[in-house]
C-alpha cells in the first residue's frame, strides 16, 4: 500500500476494523434490500382500451373479441380511461352541457345518466340563475367543460367479459374540492380497479388536495402508479403521502410507436422492469406494422416470455416493501467513511499522533452524531463523501515503481482488481447510506452525480502527474520514503505545469476536455446527450447476451486503458503513464456511479459491475497484445515484454 510507514500499526489496525465494520453494515443492509426486492416479482400487462377499439374496428372483430385474443396473448389487465364531457357530446350521447345543467339523451341507460349527473354535480359548484342565463340552452358543450371527467363507459363490461382485470385512467380536470376527489376515486373503486394512473399532466387533487387524495386511495386500497419518464405535476407529492407505496409505470408514447419495431419495445419494457423496478407495463398497441391484431398478439407474446424468462410472473401490481437503513447501522457506515477520509489524507499531510486521534475521534463522533440523530440529513452528504473520496482512494494506492514486477501482465491485473474493488467497497458504503425507500423508488436522487464524476479525475490526474514527474521523485528520496508525500506532490505539480507546452499537449487537453463532456453530458438521471442507433443495438445484444449489460464507457473504454498503463506501469514505465491511468480512472468513476442509481436493483448493480470487470480485463489484455504487436514492430518495447 502506499505510504503506509506514515501510520502506526495502531492507527491502521483502528482504521482497519471501522472500515470492515462499515462494509459489514453495508452488507447488511444490502441483503435487507435484496430481499425486499426480490420479494416483489409479479408485473402487470395492461392494454389500453382506446386502442383496443380502434384496432377492433379495423379489423371487424369486436372489443370484447379482441381483448380476449390479447388476454391469451399476455395481457393481465386492461386501462380505461375516463369518459368525458366532450366525448359524451362527440357521439350524441348528450344533448346539452353547461356549468349550471346536464341533459344526458335517452341513449345512455337509467343508470349510466344518473352517474354522469353525479360526476358533474360533484365536480362543478351550483350557479346562480344569472349564470345559467349567461352561458344559455347550448347543444355543442362548453368548451371550458369538454375535459370533465364524468366516469367510466362499457368498456368496463366489455373487459370483465374478457376476463382482463381493470387500471382506471382519472381525469384530474374539476376536481378541485374533497366532493369531487371522492367522486372520481369511488367510480375508479366502482368498476373494480385495481389501481389507478392518472390522465393529463397532473396528478387527482394537485396542488392542495393530494394529502387527501392519498387518503382516499389508501382507504379504497387503490394503488397509484406513477409513469416514468412522464412527469406529472404533483406525483412526487402524492408518493410522499402515500409513504412511498405506489407501483413504477413504464408506458411507450404513440408517437415513439410509429418509429419503433416490437422487438425494440420489449426490449425497452423488459429493460424498465428488470433495472429500474417498473411493475406496471402499460402498452399501447402498434398500428403502422400490418395486421394491428396479429402484431399486437406477437408483441405481447414476445414480451411476457421475456418477462417469464428474467423470473417475473404477470399478474396484479403492488408496491414494494418498505426499506430503510438502521439508525445503528447507519453511523458504523458514517464512522467507515471517516476512517476511509483518515486512511487518503494522513500519507499526504502527515499529522502528528495526537492530530490524527483527535481528527479520527471527531470524525468518528460526527459519524456516529449524523446516523443516530440526524440521519435523513447527513445521508446524501455521506454519500457524496464516498462518492468523491474512494475511487481518488482507490487509484493513489497504486505508485509508480523503482523497478519492473517479475510477473508484469498478472501485477497489472491484481492492480485493477485491487483498485476495482476499493472503488466497489465504497460504492457499497454508498448504497447503504441512501438505501431508503424514497431512493429505491426514485422520489429522491443522487445528487452528486457530476461531481462524483468530475472532482475525483481532476484530483487523480493532478496527483499522477506530480508522482510521474522527476522532480517529485527527488524529494521524496531526499525526505525519505517514510515522509509525508505532500513537498513531493507540490515539486512535481510545480515540474509539470513548468513544462514547455507542444502542439501535441494541447491537443491532448483537447481531446481529454471533450471525453469529460461526453461523460459529463451522459450522466445523470437526465443525460443531456442522446445515444446513438448503433450503440442502442449493441445494448440490447449485451443485455440478451449476458443478462445484465456492463456499462459501454467501461468495457470499451476505460478499463481496457487502465489495464494497459497498469501493465506498463508493472514493467517500470513512468513517463505519460498518468495520461493513460487517468483515462483509466473514467471506469472507477462509473463503477461507483453504478451504485449510486438507486431504483436499480443491487443484485442487478453487483452483476453489471461484475461483468464489467471481466469484460474489461479481456479487453485489456486483447489491447495489450495489440499494443504488443505495435512496439515490436517498432522495436520500442521494454526488455522482457517479449515473454
Amino acid at each position: 500500500m502506499w505510504c503506509q510507514q506514515l501510520m502506526s500499526t495502531s492507527q491502521r489496525g483502528i482504521l482497519l476494523i471501522v472500515l470492515l465494520a462499515g462494509l459489514g453494515a453495508a452488507a447488511y443492509v444490502g441483503v435487507l434490500r435484496i430481499f425486499g426486492e426480490q420479494a416483489n416479482y409479479t408485473v402487470a400487462v395492461a392494454v389500453d382500451y382506446d386502442d383496443v377499439r380502434r384496432a377492433a374496428s379495423l379489423v371487424g372483430k369486436t372489443p370484447q373479441a379482441l381483448l380476449t385474443d390479447l388476454k391469451a396473448a399476455g395481457a393481465t389487465h386492461v386501462a380505461i380511461t375516463e369518459v368525458t364531457l366532450g366525448e359524451l357530446a362527440e357521439t350524441n350521447k348528450l344533448l346539452s352541457a353547461t356549468p349550471a345543467r346536464i341533459i344526458p339523451v335517452i341513449s345512455l341507460s337509467a343508470q349510466a345518466r344518473q352517474r354522469v349527473i353525479h360526476q358533474v354535480e360533484a365536480k362543478l359548484p351550483p350557479l346562480s340563475a344569472e349564470s345559467y342565463r349567461r352561458y344559455g340552452q347550448l347543444r355543442d358543450i362548453s368548451p371550458r367543460l369538454r375535459d370533465l371527467g364524468v366516469g367510466y363507459d362499457e368498456g368496463v363490461e366489455v373487459a370483465q367479459a374478457a376476463g382482463l382485470k381493470i387500471i382506471a385512467r382519472p381525469r384530474p380536470d374539476f376536481v378541485s374540492t374533497a366532493q369531487a376527489v371522492d367522486a372520481s376515486i369511488n367510480a375508479a373503486k366502482e368498476i373494480g380497479a385495481e389501481a389507478v394512473v392518472f390522465a393529463g399532466t397532473r396528478v387527482l387533487g394537485y396542488k392542495s388536495l393530494l394529502e387527501y387524495v392519498a387518503d382516499k386511495l389508501q382507504a379504497k386500497r387503490l394503488q397509484f402508479g406513477l409513469i416514468e419518464l412522464a412527469a406529472q405535476d404533483g406525483e412526487h407529492a402524492l408518493a410522499r403521502h402515500l409513504d412511498y407505496e405506489f407501483v413504477r409505470v413504464h408506458s411507450i408514447s404513440e408517437q415513439e410507436l410509429v418509429g419503433m419495431s416490437p422487438q425494440r419495445a420489449v426490449d425497452r419494457l423488459s429493460l424498465a422492469v428488470r433495472e429500474r423496478k417498473v411493475r406496471l407495463c402499460y402498452l399501447h398497441l402498434f398500428f403502422t406494422h400490418g395486421d394491428p391484431v396479429a402484431t399486437n398478439a406477437d408483441y405481447l407474446q414476445s414480451l411476457t416470455r421475456r418477462l417469464r424468462a428474467d423470473g417475473f410472473t404477470p399478474g396484479s401490481p403492488r408496491p414494494f416493501a418498505v426499506v430503510t437503513t438502521p439508525d445503528w447501522a447507519l453511523a458504523v457506515i458514517f464512522a467507515a467513511l471517516g476512517a476511509a477520509l483518515m486512511w487518503l489524507i494522513q500519507p499526504i499531510i502527515g499529522l502528528s499522533g495526537r492530530a490524527f486521534w483527535l481528527i479520527t475521534a471527531l470524525l468518528f463522533a460526527l459519524g456516529a452524531v449524523g446516523g443516530l440523530i440526524a440521519g435523513d440529513i447527513a445521508r446524501p452528504l455521506a454519500a457524496l463523501l464516498a462518492a468523491l473520496i474512494f475511487p481518488i482512494w482507490a487509484l493513489l494506492t497504486t505508485r509508480f515503481r523503482e523497478r519492473p514486477a517479475a510477473r508484469p501482465v498478472l501485477a497489472g491485473v491484481g492492480t485493477f482488481l485491487r483498485i476495482s474493488v476499493i472503488t466497489a467497497a465504497g460504492g457499497l458504503l454508498v448504497a447503504g447510506c441512501l438505501t431508503e425507500t424514497s431512493y429505491l423508488v426514485k422520489i429522491q436522487q443522487f445528487r452528486g452525480v457530476k461531481l462524483a464524476e468530475l472532482f475525483p479525475l481532476l484530483v487523480i490526474a493532478a496527483i499522477l502527474a506530480a508522482r510521474s514527474m522527476p522532480h517529485y521523485w527527488e524529494v521524496r528520496t531526499e525526505l525519505g520514503e517514510d515522509s509525508r508525500e505532500e513537498p513531493a506532490l507540490r515539486a512535481g505539480l510545480g515540474q509539470a505545469f513548468s513544462c514547455v507546452v507542444r502542439y501535441w499537449h494541447a491537443l491532448v487537453v483537447i481531446l481529454a476536455l471533450a471525453i469529460v463532456a461526453i461523460l459529463l453530458l451522459r450522466s445523470g438521471n437526465e443525460p443531456g446527450l442522446g445515444i446513438s442507433g448503433v450503440e442502442m443495438k449493441v445494448r440490447a445484444l449485451l443485455d440478451q447476451v449476458l443478462v445484465v449489460r456492463p456499462r459501454s464507457k467501461e468495457v470499451f473504454f476505460a478499463h481496457p486503458l487502465m489495464m494497459v498503463s497498469l501493465i506498463l506501469l508493472a514493467y517500470g514505465a513512468r513517463r505519460g503513464l498518468w495520461v493513460g491511468l487517468t483515462a483509466g480512472a473514467i471506469g472507477q468513476v462509473s463503477l461507483m456511479n453504478t451504485f449510486c442509481h438507486l431504483h436499480t436493483p443491487l443484485l442487478v448493480s453487483l452483476l453489471r459491475v461484475a461483468n464489467g470487470l471481466w469484460l474489461g480485463i479481456v479487453g485489456g489484455l486483447v489491447l495489450w497484445v495489440i499494443v504488443q504487436g505495435i512496439g515490436k514492430m517498432n522495436r520500442q518495447m521494454p526488455p522482457g515484454s517479449r515473454e
